[in-house]
């Protein structure tokens, strides 16, 4: 009897995922989505990748460098990246972050650390 109880809990917890390719990773809450052109540049950006876009959810003329990419907690494959409109001094980048939602692409929001004024902490 513990056996059978033990196999149900197991197919259970397989079967809820969470892990990168599973069915149940929703979107993310207040994110917005990069945009065909940004995410096809980061599903193949790697660390150190820089691009531009005249068009962004940051606003025109910006450029987007990706630096470290991880698996969050969430199962997501997410990137940490420094944005800049073009021309403005270093001070003036935000830090972001993408992840990639399941059959939805990648999606971009502020890092949780990052202050009012655009400065971050990490």
């Amino acid at each position: 009897m513990q056996i059978g109880a033990l196999v149900v809990t197991l197919a259970g917890c397989a079967s809820q995922g969470g892990y990168p390719g599973s069915g149940v990773v929703g979107t993310m809450p207040g994110a917005t989505p990069a945009g065909p052109q940004i995410s096809s540049f980061l599903d193949n950006a790697t660390s150190g990748s820089i691009a531009s876009f005249p068009k962004s959810p940051w606003g025109s003329n910006v450029s987007v460098i990706v630096q470290d990419r991880y698996f969050a907690a969430s199962g997501r494959l997410c990137t940490h990246l420094d944005v800049a409109r073009e021309g403005t001094p270093q001070s003036a980048h935000r830090a972001q972050v993408a992840c990639l939602v399941q059959d939805k692409g990648w999606y971009t929001q502020r890092l949780v650390t990052q202050t009012l004024e655009g400065a971050s902490t990490r």
